[in-house]
């Protein structure tokens, strides 16, 4: 049995890291400034659906095998526990089972033998959200505005594109502070994974890879929307890119 969870979990390691690199690739290549790409990138941008044009924040196909990629050392213990839950249930049946006890303390005390790594992980991740969160709320605030703004002067049978360029919390630095902020938070959970394993790297590689090139979709629209749009507030980066 151990054996068989030890070859299955190699298998979903390389799958998953298979999954990553095949995520990470063509966002590359798209990258590249090239005329000859063009069609290439059109259509990359709009299967990820990515980008202020696109008003989404979906994650992708590719984000749904994240936490298992995050989680895919505690795989063999988890199946482990959960077959032999089974096989206990089929030999013994359900009034015969061992009742199991939750104990809080054997849950808080792990808590207490955290590394530095973990605990600097851990005030990154949240770092990272409340920001994603700060920013988030500005984005629904603007979207809102804009849209009441539509609907009073399609009364009137009017038009307007008066998208106001937000500003507040990394947005001063910014144009995609809650994609940087999402880099941030997965910056934590590779720091607190303590950097040795190799799938979570690919992942944080998709992960910026993906949202650098959606980063570069926005600033883009912004700069072609509005003239008086602030030219010292960088891509994702501040004061980089």
């Amino acid at each position: 049995m151990i054996e068989a969870l030890t070859k299955m979990e190699l298998g979903l390691v390389e799958l998953l890291r298979a999954a990553w690199i095949a995520g990470t690739l063509p966002i590359l290549v798209a990258s590249i400034p090239s005329s000859r790409l063009n069609s290439f990138h059109g259509a990359l941008l709009g299967f990820a659906k990515r980008g202020k044009t696109m008003q989404s924040s979906s994650h992708g196909s590719f984000y749904t095998a994240a936490p298992l990629s995050l989680c895919i050392n505690c795989i063999p213990e988890v199946l482990k526990f959960a077959t032999g839950r089974v096989a206990e249930f089929i030999v013994k049946g359900r009034d015969r089972m061992q009742i199991i006890e939750f104990d809080w303390w054997e849950y808080v005390n792990p808590l207490t033998k955290l590394g530095l790594c973990q605990w600097i992980g851990a005030a990154i991740f949240i770092w990272g959200w409340i920001h994603q969160h700060r920013c988030h709320a500005i984005l629904v605030i603007v979207t809102l505005c804009y849209d009441k703004l539509l609907g009073s002067l399609r009364e009137h049978t009017e038009q307007t594109d008066e998208y106001v360029i937000p500003h507040g919390d990394w947005f001063e630095f910014v144009s995609s502070p809650h994609y940087l902020a999402e880099i941030v938070i997965y910056a934590g959970l590779l720091v607190a994974s303590g950097g040795s394993d190799l799938t979570i790297w690919l992942l944080f590689g998709f992960v910026v890879a993906n949202l650098v090139f959606a980063a570069a979709e926005t600033q883009r629209w912004y700069l072609r929307k509005f003239d008086n749009y602030p030219r010292n507030r960088r891509t994702i980066l501040p004061f980089v890119y």
